[in-house]
């Protein structure tokens, strides 16, 4: 299961309209980086660079119980100390943090997420989005099936794409087939 699911669930989250202020931002996922309208960035980075890229957030703080912190320090391999999601609600964007401040997972939402977190954007990313400057969907279609999610390695990065219909025959998968592409280093 994926970042999202994992920490949201498997049940249908409301519809969420596109963002039309997104729908003129590009994003291009690279072997070593992102591209966010011309702008380079990486993960893991300081949110900072998102907010100087993006705007101000809205953010979303988490109490991890003792025993979570531990399950997830385990999964994650570093210390979970003060976890806070951000979300750009307009342009369909978020992000996560196992300290407040370092980004660890990039998400990009095109799809109603699968649950109703608080942290989940507002509306959908409208915008172009490519790896490598190429459509995103073959790259994620030729990836891993892992049940819920296709997962792939574009470079440095793990990506997972997860699906909106958990039991879609692969042949009919479309852009609508998926939630949304999030970001961290394999």
């Amino acid at each position: 299961m994926s970042f999202f699911g994992k920490i949201f669930g498997r049940h249908r989250g409301k519809s969420a309209g596109i963002s039309e202020k997104s729908k003129s931002y590009t994003i291009d996922i690279r072997d070593d980086c992102f591209v966010i309208n011309g702008e380079k960035l990486e993960v893991p980075m300081h949110i900072d660079a998102l907010t100087e890229v993006l705007g101000e957030p809205r953010a979303k703080r988490f109490k991890t119980d003792p025993e979570s912190e531990h399950v997830l320090e385990a999964m994650h391999g570093e210390p979970i100390t003060d976890r806070v999601n951000y979300t750009w609600d307009e342009l369909g964007l978020m992000c996560y943090t196992y300290n407040g401040k370092v980004v660890n997972t990039f998400g990009i939402c095109i799809q109603p997420q699968i649950s109703d977190s608080p942290s989940n954007p507002k509306q959908l990313f409208g915008g172009k989005l490519t790896i490598n400057g190429e459509h995103w969907l073959p790259v994620a279609l030729a990836g891993k099936d892992e049940n819920v999610f296709r997962e792939f390695i574009v470079g440095n990065y793990l990506i997972t794409a997860e699906y909106t219909d958990f039991d879609q025959d692969d042949a009919t998968r479309d852009e609508t087939s998926f939630t949304g592409l999030e970001i961290q280093l394999k």
